[in-house]
């Protein structure tokens, strides 16, 4: 009888080399998102022993005061220094941007948007007891568009593409034209840590909500948005609060009737001893109030797609289980400790 083969651990890809292929994006951004948890649970335990601990972009300034509280200070900086081994949010960026060579958000994104018709824009006066047509061929703004962790430019190319249009009744001879442009997307983008200028470089939980009390046509008025992206994002959030925190804020950063495209890992969800794909959603119904739109229903083997919607009238469900952690299933099968805690404080 053979014997199986042991499974090889994870080594840190050498900082110095090229990122070329899939094979150490994905241990970059495996070991990534087990580093930075292991940090995470780290500087917890540090603070909650009294460590005075100032984060920067990169390392974490300390002041201990014991034996006990210097050996947790340690452990910070070990995984610190570990994150540094494999290139940092720098190369992880990069490992992403490999990652998700294969699947185009924007593609998807800008697909179901056109299907709506909501890359023409959005109806200044959206009134639903008005005729389609008369809605259709009415005033209209551009869409407003914001998407967190943005690792490319895609969707800001999309809002500054343009078109050639020539004038009506000109000849070949004597051609004049204008250009245009093909979308009506006004796009916001924003990253923990830009790789673009066009990328504002801000932490998601730490951009300024909308602005729901002044008048609507005030200039000074920070609108809610009518589309959120949230891709591959939610799972580098290492904490379980602070993953729900994140939702709760999307559909908070959305107008009534807006969307959010969310996607993450399979994995977080059918491999997770403390969630499964049926209590996700509702967490995303129930707890922070969403719909699930049958956009939903795209599959992939790796990849869970949502499309939410913040409805019109809000229809949250509040229970209690949702505010806390519990293991859900056991087993050699479920490996990671993905899970989701909201705040019944934070929800609107």
């Amino acid at each position: 009888m053979a014997k199986k083969r042991k499974p090889q651990p994870l080594a840190p890809p050498p900082q110095c080399s090229t990122l070329r292929s899939r094979k150490r994006a994905r241990q970059v951004t495996t070991l990534f998102h087990k580093y930075s948890q292991k940090k995470d649970e780290a500087l917890a335990r540090a603070r909650a022993r009294g460590c005075e601990i100032e984060s920067s972009s990169n390392e974490h300034e300390v002041a201990p005061t014991s034996t006990s509280q210097n050996a947790l200070l340690e452990e910070v900086r070990k995984w610190d220094d570990k994150l540094a081994e494999i290139g940092g949010r720098e190369e992880y960026q990069r490992a992403s941007q490999m990652n998700t060579s294969l699947f185009s958000t924007s593609k998807w994104v800008l697909g179901v948007l056109g299907k709506w018709g909501w890359l023409d824009g959005q109806p200044i006066d959206d009134d639903q007891n008005q005729p389609s047509k008369k809605r259709k061929n009415g005033p209209r703004r551009d869409t407003r568009l914001l998407e967190i962790g943005a690792i490319n430019t895609q969707l800001l190319d999309a809002a500054e593409r343009t078109r050639q249009k020539f004038k009506h009744g000109d000849t070949a001879s004597n051609q004049s034209s204008t250009f245009e442009r093909v979308h009506r997307l006004e796009v916001h983008a924003i990253d923990i840590r830009s790789t673009d200028e066009r990328i504002q470089q801000i932490d998601f939980f730490q951009y300024p909500l909308p602005d729901t009390t002044t008048d609507s046509n005030s200039p000074s008025k920070r609108p809610q948005y009518d589309v959120l992206v949230n891709s591959m994002v939610l799972n580098c959030v290492t904490t379980p609060d602070h993953r729900g925190k994140m939702l709760q804020l999307c559909y908070q950063q959305l107008r009534p009737g807006g969307v959010l495209f969310l996607t993450l890992p399979k994995l977080c969800l059918k491999q997770s001893k403390h969630i499964s794909c049926k209590y996700f959603e509702e967490i995303l119904t129930d707890g922070v109030g969403f719909e699930i739109l049958d956009e939903s229903a795209k599959d992939s083997p790796k990849l869970a797609f949502y499309v939410l919607k913040r409805p019109m009238i809000e229809s949250s469900k509040w229970r209690d289980d949702f505010g806390c952690i519990k293991v859900m299933n056991s087993g050699k099968n479920f490996r990671n400790s993905f899970g989701v805690i909201l705040s019944k404080d934070d929800n609107v």
